[in-house]
């Protein structure tokens, strides 16, 4: 595009709605003010050109991308006030931490993993249902095929999963890398809830102590990455210990988890440990 045109474009859009649009849908400048050419000055009609266009950019880019390794990304993961017993976790992947940061891409997880939360309650569809998960008049795929479009990066919808902790307690804890970071985005707000973001993620669904406990049980997860609950015999090397309740507890090495849940009160049922990514 000449320099010209582009000149010519500028001066029939008003900055206010360039500003709108652009803030809006976080596409470069310049194909905000093309888009706003095109439609009278129309946000609206401009949205939905630009999104049609990253979607059909984004399928041919996808195409091309496919093989390129996506090694980076973030955890969503929704828990509704209305049933704290569940969770629901997707892995969305992409090839840089700068697009994993990126507010479009926590937006597009925050919105998946709330259509999740929304829709499956016993089990996670994989495959191609959980690529047909519906996001208002789009699905999944075609949203991740836009977002594609706009930032040029293979991103791959990895994971699911539903973990339902009833009738038991559950406790969560989501380790995000940029927590305390003037650009960190630990937790995005929609319309239908709030979705954590991580890199890492455990749950624990328990009965009896505390919360706090829990809560602590559930980074000693993270921290340690305990294989299984229990072992029939302890491991002669403690750090290569991989049975929870017989790991040193990660806030206090002088005692076993074991022990710390026996003298509070608290029984463990189950627990998960994800990492954003891993293969």
């Amino acid at each position: 595009m000449r320099l010209s045109q582009i000149l010519a474009m500028c001066s029939s859009i008003s900055k206010q709605a360039l500003m709108q649009l652009r803030q809006t849908t976080g596409y470069p400048m310049l194909a905000c003010r093309q888009a706003l050419s095109r439609c009278n000055g129309d946000v609206s009609e401009a949205k939905a050109w630009l999104d049609e266009r990253a979607q059909a950019e984004g399928w041919a880019k996808a195409e091309k991308l496919i093989d390129r390794t996506a090694r980076q990304g973030l955890l969503g993961i929704v828990q509704r006030v209305a049933s704290p017993n569940c969770l629901s976790l997707l892995e969305l992947r992409c090839e840089t931490d700068f697009v994993a940061r990126n507010a479009r891409f926590q937006t597009l997880l925050s919105e998946a993993c709330n259509s999740l939360a929304d829709n499956f309650i016993a089990s996670a569809p994989q495959g191609d249902r959980l690529l047909g998960l519906k996001l208002g008049d789009s699905s999944l795929a075609d949203s991740v095929a836009s977002l594609v479009g706009s930032v040029g990066e293979n991103i791959i919808c990895g994971r699911a999963l539903v973990f339902n902790a009833q009738p038991d307690s559950l406790a969560l804890y989501c380790h995000s890398p940029w927590q305390g970071e003037p650009d960190a985005h630990p937790l995005q707000q929609s319309e239908t809830g709030s979705c954590q973001f991580g890199r890492y993620a455990a749950a624990v669904a328990y009965s009896g102590g505390s919360e706090q406990l829990a809560y602590q049980i559930c980074q000693h997860i993270v921290g340690r990455n305990p294989a299984r609950l229990d072992s029939p015999q302890p491991n002669p090397d403690p750090e290569s210990e991989d049975a929870l309740l017989r790991q040193e507890f990660l806030l206090d090495e002088t005692r076993l988890v074991g022990d710390v849940l026996q003298e509070a009160g608290m029984q463990v049922a189950g627990f998960f440990r994800l990492k954003c990514a891993e293969e």
